[in-house]
């Protein structure tokens, strides 16, 4: 992946009549370890010292005939070519001038879009969870998927850890590295952990953020690279230890809290870093541990004492009460009676406070070695295990869920003459997430569907999604659930500085192995609504695999990307950059030949097709992988104070993550769904035999005409050094999709259509291929765009002083959600038309049109301070993170198929009812059937306006837009205080008052979009159960270093 995790030191030697001095020997000497490199200027008199380690440097400028030049100081950071031109006097060598400065605070010459997170923000500012990653959000470009509610982002099944889009991508095109190698969970779309968290934050240096234009020793991805660097142990010896303690006891109260539940976390954990054998031999060790118990509010829909009696709203009444099925009765049961709002449709609101543990233990150790002044070995060891229990919906059921991550690499530098270095990467990455079935107070032996198996109860014509009012009941339908996933990798990197040409080139080689352990759909009956279900009639039932059908799949696949960069300093004002990159993907394999393909949907039967052990890509698309990439970076008045920078490249995304739901493997090896009404009248149980008889397949794989997503992305920026040590950055950047994923479902009837081209699909309709449920398609053919203007205004520390601010104002807009979408974005992942994905283009899942952040740290004055008054008033910081962002988007959903269409799990649209906005989240509602008026919008009660929105004519898709309401938006501030105790040079202890969310700001999660169901308007559409963010939270910590 490149060298990210070095930096470089260039310039120009020239004498004091402004001539430039070939054959001057520059010396580069890092402080911290004593390991100095050795370069010789060129006939221009320029030199580059590149795949340098971070941290600070001396350079020194020596020729006969002049007088030795230092320049101390030079801080160099992960992805920086710093600039460091230096001016000679004559004079004897003997002596020298010596200058204490840093390099340019401005990059001049790249084009690449990046964002540093140095040491001061990772030490200083206040983590909630003391996850890393969460500094990634403070660059612009970058939005987080969090307006949806927070357990999603720390289930495993739905990807633990936070989702990243950088540049308007999709959060699966972003890509983790540790040290140069891939830490990515393809499963997950991430590399947190169980607990959603990323430890270790003592043992990280820095990281960066590319956010747009890298250059061509980048690839696998389109979007985003987060660069984390390890920390190595220096010729003194130093370290520290700490502790961080949270008790509900100081917590404010939730929104939706009737009391402020219970919560303890301790978070503690120690680390020491030094030499084995001075000037060669370093170490550096990190441990850290989490505790957690934490109990949260959850809502949930249950049915209300009356719909026990048969009686629902606007369906039946006392007089004339639905007949409650004797057979429904054990499983009505389990519901628990309401203890909140009632909605007027038979549901009301249950409030309860789940308990969460979580567990979790970090450990990373790095040595690095000096051979020779020619050889440099570091390897670096890390493992992170998490255990935490998730839940449900309703008490009696849990998730355990557990992670195991192992990532190690080794590197190997070579220096092979001045001018030429190589860097050789081997690396083995280990991820493994676990759920299980978890417990049940229910006996699941006298209510399962299926003998054996688990089972659960949902409301919707969709079975891939809960629906309204009601919520689900039983256990999760893909426990359990267990992804193991080994990447092995190497790489070499080579460097040959050939005049004023920077040239790189190398090859990435990655063998990937994903074994998974999935249940698939174990036992699960769809009701339509409330009533159907006091009824015993269900619509729909799934499971799979019921007759010995295959649950391990062992998917494999080889990536290797070859590139070429050359950055040309045309002159002192102009840089270029030109590079190549190209990469191939084998098609995965299956290890038992479970890989499955339809090549003709039309013609395919059950009995004949799926074909196994085909590549499910349909043909080998690799030879179109080709990424140029051209950048410059013009210093219009020459120095170091101001550039303009820009570039275009064309990047592509490997198609890697969760491949295992996208093979058709389940459905040709025994996943079926039953709609036949004899069968489904047999509820609760199937018998075996009745299920083989009249269950039909379902399939799921990738278009015959697959092909790899492409991104082009390109920016405009200039970036100014401003007075007191501050930059300027502005720029407007955009990117274009090509080729992107979208989820849709062939299978549906045929569309007939009006004269004016509006389809319609008459009642009783046949499929497409009615030997099939649902055939659904990855089809590669979906688009997207993304503009935005970016500012940000950053200050190097200076009397104590540091800040960095960002803004992005931006439009995404696609035509697909994310590919296999592991979380509810509040969008259906599904296309709604397959023949027309451009009713379809809209704002992206992933659009936040504005974003504003700011941090900063600040040290008080009084150092000099003595006796008394220095013990209280000196060794005061404090630091702080406000983040303001919009919310995201979503779509306003019918609850049932009323296009007639067959969709399998396509959740429709509605009309838009004329006069009304498609956004109707502000002012107060007139009020409709089932609506009360008077009602005040956008809050939790009423986010939007559900009179907005009209049924469509049966048989006819709704006229309302895809993702037309915007959610909440998010605005947090999280606050720290330290006070220092120093009680000598080099032994200091650090007492921390964190407060997150200091000003306990409500923010919203988004709300039930379902707006109808079959039998009329849902009584809960609008509201909202969730927040996107805790509380006012405050921890207290004492962290010791010396």
């Amino acid at each position: 992946m490149g060298q990210g995790t070095t930096g470089a030191i260039l310039g120009v030697v020239r004498d004091q009549t402004g001539a430039v001095l070939p054959g001057t020997s520059m010396q580069v000497t890092h402080q911290e370890t004593g390991r100095a490199r050795t370069v010789v200027t060129d006939s221009g008199g320029r030199y580059r010292v590149p795949a340098l380690e971070l941290g600070t440097y001396t350079v020194q400028a020596t020729l006969a005939g002049f007088r030795s030049v230092v320049r101390s100081g030079v801080v160099l950071t992960v992805g920086m070519e710093a600039e460091v031109n230096l001016d000679m006097q004559v004079g004897e060598v003997t002596e020298s001038v010596t200058v204490t400065s840093e390099a340019g605070l401005v990059q001049t010459t790249s084009a690449q879009l990046s964002g540093l997170v140095g040491q001061q923000e990772i030490r200083d500012l206040p983590l909630n969870g003391r996850s890393y990653d969460a500094l990634v959000f403070l660059q612009p470009g970058v939005a987080l998927m969090n307006n949806i509610d927070r357990q999603v982002h720390t289930h495993i099944l739905n990807g633990a850890g936070p989702k990243i889009s950088v540049a308007g991508t999709s959060f699966d095109m972003t890509a983790f590295l540790l040290d140069g190698t891939d830490i990515h969970d393809h499963t997950n779309f991430g590399s947190g952990s169980a607990a959603g968290t990323n430890l270790g934050v003592d043992s990280i240096l820095e990281f960066s953020v590319l956010t747009q234009n890298y250059d061509a020793s980048h690839g696998r991805v389109a979007g985003g690279v987060i660069n984390a660097v390890t920390r190595g142990g220096t010729n003194a010896l130093h370290g520290g230890a700490f502790e961080f303690l949270r008790n509900s006891a100081l917590d404010a109260r939730e929104f939706f809290d009737r009391e402020v539940p219970a919560f303890r976390r301790n978070q503690f954990g120690a680390f020491v870093g030094g030499p084995i054998l001075r000037d060669r031999t370093f170490f550096f060790a990190n441990y850290e541990g989490l505790r957690e118990r934490k109990s949260s509010t959850h809502l949930s829909g249950t049915p209300d004492s009356d719909a026990r009696r048969g009686i629902i709203p606007g369906i039946s009444t006392a007089a004339s009460p639905i007949p409650v099925a004797p057979n429904v009765r054990s499983y009505l049961d389990l519901y628990p009676l309401p203890n909140g709002r009632n909605f007027g449709d038979g549901t009301g609101e249950f409030i309860w406070a789940y308990l969460r543990p979580t567990t979790e233990d970090f450990g990373s150790v790095r040595i690095d070695h000096q051979f020779s002044e020619k050889h440099y070995l570091f390897g670096r060891f890390t493992i992170d295990q998490a255990e935490r229990i998730g839940d449900r919906d309703f008490p009696e059921w849990t998730i355990p869920t557990e992670s195991r991550s192992l990532f190690t690499t080794v590197e190997h530098k070579a220096i092979l003459s001045p001018e030429r270095l190589n860097i050789l990467r081997v690396a083995f990455n280990r991820t493994n997430p676990f759920a299980g079935t978890g417990s049940s107070l229910a006996n699941d032996d006298q209510l399962t569907f299926v003998p054996g198996r688990p089972w659960r109860l949902s409301f919707t014509t969709d079975p891939s999604q809960v629906g309204a009012p009601v919520s689900q009941l039983g256990h999760a339908t893909v426990v359990p659930f267990r992804g193991t996933q080994n990447i092995f990798q190497v790489s070499d990197d080579f460097d040959w500085q050939k005049g004023r040409h920077a040239l790189k080139m190398g090859f990435n080689l990655e063998r990937i192995q994903n074994n998974n352990f999935t249940s698939l759909r174990m036992g699960e009956f769809v009701f339509t609504d409330l009533a159907s279900f006091l009824r015993g009639q269900p619509n729909n039932f799934l499971a799979g695999p019921v007759f010995g059908g295959v649950t391990n799949i062992g998917l494999r696949t080889t990536m290797i990307g070859f590139y070429f960069q050359d950055d040309v300093r045309a002159n002192d004002r102009l840089t270029l950059n030109f590079g190549l990159r190209w990469e191939f993907l084998r098609c995965p394999t299956e290890v038992h030949g479970y890989t499955a393909r339809i090549d003709n949907p039309m013609t395919a039967t059950a009995a004949n097709t799926p074909t196994l052990g085909v590549c499910m890509f349909g043909r080998d698309f690799s030879h179109k992988q080709l990424g140029p990439r051209f950048g410059f970076a013009w210093k219009p008045m020459g120095g170091e104070r101001s550039v303009i920078r820009g570039g275009f490249g064309i990047y592509h995304n490997q198609i890697l993550g969760r491949m295992e739901y996208a093979t058709g493997v389940s459905s040709a090896v025994g996943n079926l769904q039953v709609r036949d009404a004899r069968t489904l009248a047999l509820f609760p149980t199937l018998p075996l035999q009745q299920l083989q008889v009249t269950g039909l397949p379902t399939f799921a794989g990738f278009d015959p005409d697959t092909n790899i997503p492409t991104v082009y992305h390109w920016n405009l920026t200039t970036e100014h050094q401003l007075p007191f040590t501050m930059v300027l950055r502005l720029g407007y950047s955009g990117s274009h999709g090509l080729h992107l994923a979208r989820n849709t479902d062939w299978n549906t009837v045929a569309p007939s259509f009006l004269p004016d081209g509006t389809p319609f699909f008459p009642a009783g309709a046949p499929r497409r291929n009615p030997q099939f449920i649902g055939l659904g398609y990855f089809r590669t053919d979906a688009k997207s765009n993304y503009n935005s203007l970016q500012l940000q205004l950053t200050k190097r520390v200076t009397e104590g002083l540091r800040f960095q601010s960002s803004f992005t104002w931006s439009k995404a807009m696609t035509e697909s959600g994310p590919f296999q979408q592991p979380q509810s974005t509040g969008t259906p992942s599904q296309s709604l038309m397959d023949f027309n994905r451009t009713n379809d283009y809209s704002l992206a899942d992933i659009h936040r049109g504005r974003v504003l952040t700011l941090n900063y740290t600040y040290a008080f004055p009084g150092k000099s301070l003595t006796g008394v008054a220095g013990a209280v008033l000196k060794g005061w910081e404090m630091s702080g993170i406000l983040t303001t962002e919009d919310g995201l988007p979503f779509t306003v959903q019918e609850n049932f198929n009323r296009s007639l269409d067959g969709g399998r799990t396509q959740k429709e649209r509605p009309n838009l009812a004329p006069g009304f906005s498609n956004n109707p989240t502000s002012g107060t509602t007139a009020g409709c059937p089932g609506v009360r008026a008077g009602q005040k919008l956008g809050t939790p009660d009423l986010y939007f306006d559900p009179c907005a929105f009209q049924l469509q004519p049966a048989g006819f898709y709704g006229n309302l837009g895809r993702n037309t309401v915007i959610g909440a938006g998010l605005t947090t501030f999280n606050f720290s205080l330290v006070k220092n105790f120093r009680f000598t040079e080099n032994h200091n202890l650090a007492f921390r008052s964190e407060f997150f969310n200091l000003f306990n700001q409500a923010n919203f999660g988004l709300p039930i979009k379902e707006v109808f169901n079959p039998t009329g308007r849902s009584g809960n559409a609008g509201n909202i159960r969730e927040l996107s963010s805790n509380a006012r939270q405050i921890q207290f910590g004492l962290r010791y270093t010396f």
